[in-house]
């Protein structure tokens, strides 16, 4: 979903938007929602790490952090991220929807690991669907409530809980084929050890409730443990970028990059690269930071997604034939 409520290729099917509302005609969005991350894995990069996140499961999205500014080359997390204003739910009922969302099997939670071409699945929780929860979960976001009221669309529902059943499966047959030795992933931190982050203060202007919050915070904090303060932040127009840089004051400790809808991905290839060729030919003597941009629907699944697809591959060091894949022929 969009920074304006709108339709995007992220929003699950039937689900009710300001540019495609629900009702007994029209029940919401009519198509799929987009799998974004698992096709990056085979676009035959070198390095690259993926993953999916949720900030109900802090541990889980904190080490995913960590391990992608670690890693070789370049790294995309999508994380679930709730809007209690668009999804339309109580602020307070945030927390326990993001981790429903995993439970019932709508947001599964897995990695995908690239080294030297060589990819392994692994994944923490959330693969199978339990379908009484999963009603749950609609039945607890008024953008789903034209699916129950004033009339039970049964067939609609079971489309849903069948669209999400068969991604599931595609995934569990790619961990099966390209999983790691340890196929379950978890992460283990200790948060009380963990200094508070020092990027972004707590002033802004996000919803009670707002999941972007909890993404931007956990976030922020595996980031400042990994670099301190050496880091750079560009974030597309979206919720994130218009809360958190409202009338000439920014809710950033650290330098901060707005950019258009689709040319975020672009813009933190560019500025790290420039880092790496200042560097390299010794007109900068200090450390390279790490780079990371914030981006919503519009500028991944829709009109950023060649800039991000582009981005990732021009940093991963393309190859043209993944040797692993032509040894299992």
């Amino acid at each position: 979903m969009n920074t304006g409520i709108q339709e995007s290729g992220g929003t699950p099917p039937f689900a009710s938007t300001t540019t495609g509302p629900g009702g007994e005609k029209i029940p919401g969005k009519i198509g799929v929602k987009q799998d974004l991350v698992t096709p990056f894995a085979f676009y035959g990069t070198k390095s690259l790490f993926l993953a999916t996140a949720n900030p109900a499961y802090p541990n889980d999205f904190m080490g995913k952090v960590a391990d992608a500014l670690k890693s070789n080359g370049s790294a995309f997390i999508q994380s679930y991220s709730d809007c209690m204003r668009g999804w339309r739910h109580a602020a307070s009922d945030a927390l326990a929807i993001s981790k429903l969302a995993t439970d019932c099997g709508y947001w599964p939670l897995y990695t995908i690991r690239i080294k030297e071409g060589v990819l392994k699945f692994s994944y923490y929780r959330g693969l199978d669907v339990n379908k009484e929860k999963f009603v749950e979960y609609l039945k607890s976001m008024g953008r789903f409530k034209h699916l129950f009221k004033p009339k039970f669309m049964e067939r609609e529902i079971d489309e849903i809980i069948k669209l999400t059943e068969q991604r599931n499966t595609r995934l569990k047959k790619l961990i099966e084929a390209f999983g790691a030795e340890k196929p379950v992933d978890i992460y283990r931190i200790n948060r009380k050890k963990l200094e508070p982050q020092e990027h972004l203060l707590p002033g802004h202007g996000l919803c009670p409730g707002c999941g972007a919050g909890m993404v931007l915070n956990q976030m922020a904090t595996a980031a400042y443990a990994v670099s301190g303060t050496n880091m750079i932040y560009v974030n597309n127009t979206s919720c994130s970028e218009v809360s958190t840089s409202k009338d000439f004051v920014t809710s950033w400790k650290v330098p901060w990059v707005h950019h258009l809808f689709e040319s975020g991905a672009t813009i933190a290839d560019a500025i790290s690269t420039s880092y790496k060729i200042l560097k390299s030919k010794g007109y900068y003597d200090g450390e390279v930071p790490y780079v990371i941009h914030i981006g919503g629907d519009g500028s991944t699944y829709d009109i950023g997604f060649q800039f991000l697809k582009a981005a990732l591959i021009r940093t991963s060091s393309f190859v043209e034939m993944n040797e692993y894949l032509e040894n299992q022929k």
